[in-house]
């Protein structure tokens, strides 16, 4: 019903301004301060308590499970973070406007980085459980790790995690300041060539940190494996996810009152474009990685897929395709279902539990196979997933409060408000 309701809402305006604002030529930008309702607060504490219950539980009974769980939940959410910062940085490299009336909640993701080194430290804890390569009998008997351990070792696996994480924290911590001293000071040639600045350097560094994270935190899961494009994979995956919680970010924030003059169903309509487009540039990759290494039959790279479609994994492994593309695809199609936010929120959530699922498919089998564990969707997976959303939604929650929801003095905001299509 709130949908509904919202829907109707931003149906009577139809992206366009009221006479009185017409005449004025611009929108109400008084300044919105987003304080975290008790409710919401005390829901994601509760399911942060439960998540670490059921972690400790399983830690006990089963460690592998639990340490790939912690895996996939805090390389989801560290990604989603990281998609805040790129989003934003798109906006200065390109000079769009299109982002400009709800940047400050991509901006609040970046909030969680810190917490993610936190548990990506902690998951070091339980390395020895989900790598191959940490264990050294193993590599001493086996020519491929050896020739890989210069790289794959334990010592230079942290360094770089602690590298990747400073970039992180550093480079989109300047977007953030910036555009936060912008509400201050105003806006000035100098300070939006300092922002496009922090974009340019943030988007360079970003292409290979996250690259080679991809690569450490998850490709060598699989040692002997390797593609050439996974972190193009892994990065499509990501971007479409970020999309995703922005939109559901800003249906939250609406219901609660906020941003009701500057965000109408034109925005909505860009980003369900944007969510159609690079769900299908997600599924083009997806594709072209199984093509390549179907066709040249490396027993290397083959291995990865076999042990997919085989031991009861492939209604998985096809089922990712149809969840993360095939859905998104034909609901999103028609240009209503874009603009009808009762659709665009519905398909929002499933995408997240789908981006969810498409990394359970990439880190379970592995784990599994070594530990002979039987793999399965069930209450630990749920409840760590609901423990890990909760922190980063408190977190995300507690950034949105740190400045005005509306970043008044960026020069992009009045074209940005007036979208229309």
């Amino acid at each position: 019903m709130v949908h509904r309701k919202l829907y109707s809402d931003i149906a009577e305006e139809k992206g366009a301004l009221s006479e009185s604002k017409k005449r004025e030529g611009r929108v109400n930008l008084r300044s919105e301060e987003f304080k975290i309702p008790s409710s919401y607060k005390k829901l994601c504490l509760f399911f942060m308590a439960v998540g670490l219950l059921v972690f400790l539980l399983a830690l006990k009974l089963y460690p592998e499970r639990a340490w790939a769980n912690v895996l996939i939940n805090n390389f989801y959410f560290v990604s989603l973070a990281l998609s805040g910062a790129f989003i934003v940085s798109l906006q200065y490299l390109v000079a769009g406007s299109w982002i400009s009336a709800f940047k400050r909640i991509p901006e609040a993701f970046t909030g969680f980085l810190p917490y993610g080194f936190l548990l990506m430290a902690a998951l070091l804890l339980g390395a020895h459980s989900i790598y191959e390569w940490t264990h050294l009998d193993v590599v001493e008997n086996d020519p491929i790790l050896s020739a890989k351990a210069v790289y794959l070792n334990p010592p230079f696996f942290i360094i770089r995690l602690c590298l990747f994480f400073v970039i992180w924290y550093l480079t989109a911590g300047w977007l953030v300041r910036l555009s936060r001293r912008q509400d201050v000071v105003g806006s000035s040639p100098a300070l939006l060539s300092r922002q496009t600045k922090a974009a340019a350097i943030f988007v360079i560094s970003f292409a290979f940190s996250y690259a080679l994270a991809s690569f450490d935190w998850i490709m060598s899961l699989e040692p002997h494996w390797f593609s050439t494009i996974f972190a193009v994979y892994c990065f499509s995956g990501m971007f479409v996810n970020g999309l995703v919680m922005v939109v559901l970010s800003l249906l939250v924030l609406q219901h609660l009152g906020h941003l009701k003059d500057v965000i109408n169903a034109n925005h909505y309509h860009d980003l369900g474009k944007m969510i159609f487009g690079f769900s299908t540039f997600w599924a083009y990759i997806w594709f072209s990685q199984y093509l390549l290494i179907w066709y040249s039959n490396i027993p290397e790279e083959t291995t990865h897929y076999l042990s997919r479609e085989s031991q009861n994994w492939s209604w998985f492994f096809y089922a990712n395709l149809i969840f993360n593309w095939l859905v998104p695809f034909l609901a999103l199609m028609p240009r209503g279902n874009k603009r009808n936010v009762w659709i665009l929120s519905r398909v929002c959530v499933f995408l997240l539990v789908a981006h969810w699922f498409d990394l359970y498919v990439m880190v379970a089998p592995k784990i599994f196979e070594h530990a002979k564990v039987v793999h399965s969707v069930g209450l630990v997976e749920i409840f760590m997933a609901l423990g890990f959303a909760g922190a980063f939604v408190l977190v995300l929650m507690k950034n949105l409060g740190k400045a005005n929801l509306i970043a008044k003095n960026d020069p992009y905001l009045e074209e940005g408000i007036h979208l229309h299509q």
